[in-house]
């Protein structure tokens, strides 16, 4: 029984999905279903990642240009390269602004893919409009308008022309750590809003108080609020210039407080940021396994709720190539399920050709099933990722999930045979 995700033909795209693909290695019109994502991700990956490649080089070629400009050209001694490398940045910007501006409507997963009423129901949408005033999309026209003061103004060091570092934020769609941190952010924003707004009225009320005790000792120092606002700040986030310091009894008790209280309150968006940052890679690890399961054909017939429970109870397992992931004889503690790479089975007598097993395929239910020790070895043939579902979670989720029982027993059926 080949539990694989079958191969299909094709995926026909239109010019303007290709281009929206290629320019943010999704389309959401396709991306809910896994099995279509993986056939698209075959057809246009490279292509994808062979434009992200250039714009990553051309990104931070354009903030170096900017940032050590002068020092570049006394070191190479071509100073004429300047404008052109300008105009080369210049021209891959703008058409990916453009590319992205055309191909917008594409991040709507509901647009029909094709029929007569496609162009009535684009007209009335303004995707286009959206990505234009979304803050990546006002970063990539300030970035280009940015090179053309470049390479037409006068005035190299006027401030229009370091805008173009800026676009270094581009970076978050290629650099999945960036956007990680936006989406974490994004999601505990009220709780760092409130832990912030609490910060800021320490600071406040602290500093207030020790401008008062404060002000007739050091009248030069503290001339107002303002100036003991600046102190607040430095001390409540442990930075400590030490360009102003309270000299009172008091205004020192009230550093102190200060200082135990700053840390104290930066402590919590510290904590905020961790616990946010495991439940997102959680999270996405869920979505991912969950693409993987609902996709196998082993699982087709299954209810959502036995995914999610399958899903739930997953743990994941990355070898590298040559890894024996166990050994004949040894007792059974896990079912596997291939999420990328293959695996060789290792029988004796050995068969004529390998036993491989790839992507979406399923082993180690035999031992499980029947209750004893391992029938054969395997090793893995590459850089593998496993999906581990443990002995008892198996078997509680068998009980519970009758169908799945049955799906995993057929499987060890067609093997014997």
């Amino acid at each position: 029984m080949n539990i694989s995700i079958s191969q299909s033909p094709p995926i026909r795209l239109t010019t303007r999905q290709i281009t929206y693909y290629a320019l943010n290695n999704a389309l959401p019109t396709y991306d809910s279903n896994y099995s279509f994502a993986v056939r698209i991700a075959n057809q246009y990956g490279k292509l994808s990642k062979l434009i992200a490649h250039i714009l990553t080089v051309a990104i931070l070629s354009m903030a170096i240009l900017r940032i050590i400009e002068s020092q570049l050209w006394e070191l190479t001694g071509l100073p004429s390269l300047e404008k052109i490398l300008l105009i080369i940045l210049l021209s891959i910007f703008t058409i990916e602004y453009l590319g992205r501006v055309w191909s917008a409507p594409e991040s709507c997963t509901d647009l029909p893919e094709e029929g007569d009423d496609y162009k009535e129901y684009e007209s009335d949408l303004s995707y286009r409009f959206y990505y234009v005033i979304s803050f990546l999309g006002i970063i990539d026209l300030l970035v280009i308008l940015s090179i053309l003061h470049n390479i037409i103004g006068v005035d190299l060091n006027s401030w229009p022309n370091y805008v173009v570092v800026m676009g270094l934020f581009k970076l978050s769609r290629y650099i999945p750590g960036i956007e990680i941190v936006g989406a974490v952010v994004k999601k505990e924003r009220q709780i760092l809003t409130a832990s912030l707004l609490c910060l800021g009225l320490l600071v406040v009320i602290l500093s207030t108080a020790l401008y008062l005790a404060e002000r007739n000792v050091q009248p030069e120092v503290f001339t107002n609020i303002p100036t003991a606002l600046w102190w607040g700040i430095v001390t409540m986030t442990t930075t400590g210039y030490g360009d102003i310091t309270p000299i009172t009894s008091i205004g020192r008790i009230l550093g102190g407080v200060a200082m135990i209280g700053g840390i104290a309150m930066l402590a919590i968006p510290a904590g905020i940021l961790a616990s946010g940052f495991a439940q997102e890679l959680r999270y996405r690890e869920q979505i991912y396994n969950w693409q993987i399961i609902s996709n196998l054909d082993l699982f087709h017939d299954l209810d959502s709720s036995c995914i999610a429970d399958i899903t739930r109870h997953l743990r994941s397992i990355v070898l590298p190539k040559n890894t024996t992931v166990f050994k004949k004889n040894s007792t059974p503690d896990a079912i596997y399920f291939i999420a990328d790479g293959a695996v060789e089975v290792q029988i004796h007598p050995k068969p004529p050709s390998p036993i491989i097993l790839k992507k979406g395929d399923v082993f180690g239910e035999a031992g499980l099933l029947e209750n004893r020790k391992r029938n054969a070895t395997v090793k893995t043939t590459r850089a593998t990722r496993l999906m581990a579902l443990d002995l008892h979670d198996f078997h509680r989720l068998a009980n519970d999930h009758a169908s799945l029982k049955k799906k995993i027993e057929l499987i060890n059926l067609s093997r014997k045979t």
